[in-house]
């Protein structure tokens, strides 16, 4: 898990704090970016006296160090630990990659998905669960997965734990072994910014599945992740959004392509799960 606050950007340098759940992050390498472009480096070798009182490691999380942007691209500069593809954003940021719309489904491609996906069922190569779940999530970019179910003698309910149901379900997205990465504390400001990052990381699985301990609703615009679409590569949204549950007994895949928002109560945030690919 990674915390930490980018405080301060200027057209020349960049400062904030890093904290890392294995508390070894100090004189660690970080990279500046904006868009795919590295704009500066430096280490985390600055003393905090305030993240040491709040119990935060020995204090040693903060950083400072030049870049290069222009000004109109202050917003956008983001920071990864070297090596790492967890990214720390500022809170509000706008985050773009150029090309993005290229990124978008093709109608054509999905056509062939489609039908390579029919004739998988037709000749038992895939399950009905999986033809289902993919023929969902392909067609409308979004998928909801209840995590609550019955024992064998159907008088205990069980709920099933959202890394194991996400892993089944990227798995069978990507056809192949997969490790997770978890990126914690979403907020509904950097919710679509961590979305751009995913559909833009070749390394990532352009769909993500989505948890909360509480109870947070993601609204999407149906279909927007395949190019020709109404709402597809656009802010404005020409038709209805649906409305999804993400909560403990609710899990939801989504396509990191699709025009969506979320809402949360204050204070609360949801977890990303996303998925590299690796053969084993």
């Amino acid at each position: 898990m990674i915390r930490g606050n980018i405080e301060l950007v200027t057209p020349e340098s960049v400062q904030g704090w890093i904290y890392t759940e294995d508390e070894k992050v100090r004189e660690k390498l970080l990279l500046a970016f904006w868009g795919d472009k590295c704009v500066g480096s430096g280490k985390v070798n600055v003393f905090r006296g305030d993240l040491a009182d709040a119990g935060l490691g020995d204090g040693h999380l903060g950083f400072t160090f030049p870049i290069s942007v222009q000004r109109e691209a202050v917003g956008s500069v983001v920071i990864r630990i070297d090596g790492s593809d967890a990214v720390l954003l500022q809170t509000g940021a706008s985050v773009e990659f150029a090309g993005a719309t290229s990124k978008l489904l093709d109608p054509s491609a999905l056509s062939r998905q489609m039908a390579a996906l029919k004739w998988a069922l037709k000749h038992c190569r895939i399950s009905q669960a999986d033809f289902d779940f993919l023929r969902m999530l392909w067609s409308f970019g979004v998928y909801e997965r209840g995590l609550l179910r019955r024992n064998e003698n159907g008088d205990i309910t069980i709920t099933d734990a959202p890394l194991a149901i996400a892993s089944n379900l990227l798995e069978s997205y990507i056809g192949l072994e997969v490790e997770i990465t978890t990126v914690q504390g979403v907020q509904p400001a950097t919710f679509k910014d961590h979305m751009a990052i995913i559909a833009g990381n070749a390394k990532w699985a352009p769909v993500v599945a989505l948890t909360c301990k509480a109870r947070a609703v993601v609204q999407v615009q149906e279909g927007s992740h395949v190019r020709g679409n109404s709402a597809a590569g656009s802010e404005k949204s020409f038709g209805p959004l649906v409305s999804y549950t993400v909560s403990p007994e609710n899990l939801v895949v989504i396509d990191s392509r699709v025009t969506a928002e979320l809402s949360l109560p204050a204070g609360k945030t949801i977890e990303i799960l996303t998925a590299n690919a690796s053969v084993m």
